[in-house]
């Protein structure tokens, strides 16, 4: 006869061979099950720092234009140079394109930024339009701008003559690239030129010197039209800048001396010729819109180049600076704002626009120099 007790204790038993104890899980087991649900949290929390700082860069930064002031004093005797010195606003790569709400909100900002503003010079080191369509827009940009006392006064930039295409970029880089190499580029539909080393240790060389390439700021956008140059001048003209290409004037009532190269790349430079007739000794300020003009012997005449063309990098990473300065002459860390060389400064402007209409870390901006006579006997500068 069974008993209640044993009749519950068989229950036990089979309900126990039915439904096995729970195991008591690992901290390995735990983590197995917790990770699926961290890593998606850890990808949706960088995911939103992306967005957040694409729109930066895209929506915020593009438009905050800043106001840079910078002193300096000539590092060599010259004499002429007015003893309270000249007050000089630069503006650069202004990459007008009409995108009219873009480009009024800039406007609007360098015309609160210069309002009031006394200045004697006031000058443009090129790349006013990305295409002819930003003309109308650049003319309203420097009406809004106050009035120098001695000139306004400009050079041309590499879009002010043509116009790119980014899409193409990678494999157009590699073209200049190439062509750089061969010194005369590549043959017909890209073969190597006859004579050239095209073995597979060659290929994988030229490779890794075109990786050296693009690490040392080197991004071309591809040619794929012209712009109106001639067209551009003449509107500028028209309302009181006047286009040093490849000349010099002296500032009325002074002995300083402007002198302005075409662009580097798209015009047809010339340093020599753009000194002549300037005394050797006069206080000189030189515009060339790229700033590789400094490799030119002939530069070191000029006590300040006033250049553009990089933008800053236009995009500035953490540890590597500026992604593509477009400037062969400059280290990364001289993309922007002062540098020297020698017993000349040189200031490169930001610019107010852009190639891609991106910035991080290399806002536009609006710049004043002063630039004053040197101090006695002395070699030095002062920035602020």
């Amino acid at each position: 006869m069974i008993t209640g007790e044993e009749r519950g204790g068989e229950r036990e038993k089979g309900q126990a061979a039915a439904f096995p104890a729970p195991v008591e899980s690992t901290g390995a087991d735990r983590w197995g099950r917790q990770r699926v649900p961290v890593l998606l949290a850890g990808l949706g929390a960088m995911a939103g720092v992306g967005a957040a700082l694409g729109g930066y860069a895209l929506l915020y930064e593009p438009f905050n234009v800043q106001t840079e002031r910078i002193v300096l004093r000539l590092l060599r005797e010259r004499p002429g140079i007015p003893r309270e010195g000249l007050n000089i606003l630069h503006l650069s790569d202004t990459h007008f394109r009409g995108a009219d709400r873009r480009e009024h909100a800039k406007i609007a900002q360098v015309r609160r930024a210069t309002a009031g503003e006394r200045i004697d010079l006031l000058i443009h080191t090129g790349d006013f339009l990305h295409d002819d369509r930003g003309l109308e827009n650049v003319l309203a940009l420097v009406d809004s701008l106050p009035k120098p006392r001695l000139g306004a006064f400009a050079v041309t930039g590499n879009h002010d003559y043509l116009f790119y295409s980014m899409k193409r970029a990678p494999l157009h880089t590699w073209r200049v690239f190439r062509a750089r190499e061969e010194g005369v580029g590549t043959g017909i539909r890209g073969r190597p030129r006859e004579g050239v080393d095209d073995s597979g240790m060659a290929r994988v060389r030229r490779l890794l010197r075109f990786g050296r390439y693009l690490l040392q700021n080197r991004m071309d956008g591809e040619p794929v039209g012209t712009n109106d140059i001639a067209g551009l001048r003449r509107a500028l003209e028209e309302q009181g800048i006047q286009f040093l290409d490849n000349r010099a004037v002296r500032l009325g009532g002074t002995d300083v001396y402007l002198v302005g190269v075409e662009d580097w790349l798209e015009g047809r430079p010339d340093l020599q010729k753009g000194f002549a007739g300037v005394p050797r000794g006069a206080p000189t300020v030189l515009l060339s819109h790229n700033p590789d003009i400094i490799e030119s012997e002939a530069a070191g005449r000029a006590d300040l180049i006033l250049c553009g063309h990089t933008h800053g990098g236009q995009v500035v990473l953490p540890l590597i600076g500026p992604a593509y300065t477009h400037t062969d002459q400059l280290a990364r860390s001289e993309a922007s704002g002062y540098t020297r060389r020698g017993h000349t400064h040189i200031y490169v402007h930001r610019g107010l626009g852009e190639s891609i209409p991106v910035r991080f870390g290399a806002p536009p901006h609006v710049t004043f120099i002063r630039l004053l006579p040197a101090l006695d006997g002395a070699d030095k500068f002062c920035a602020g």
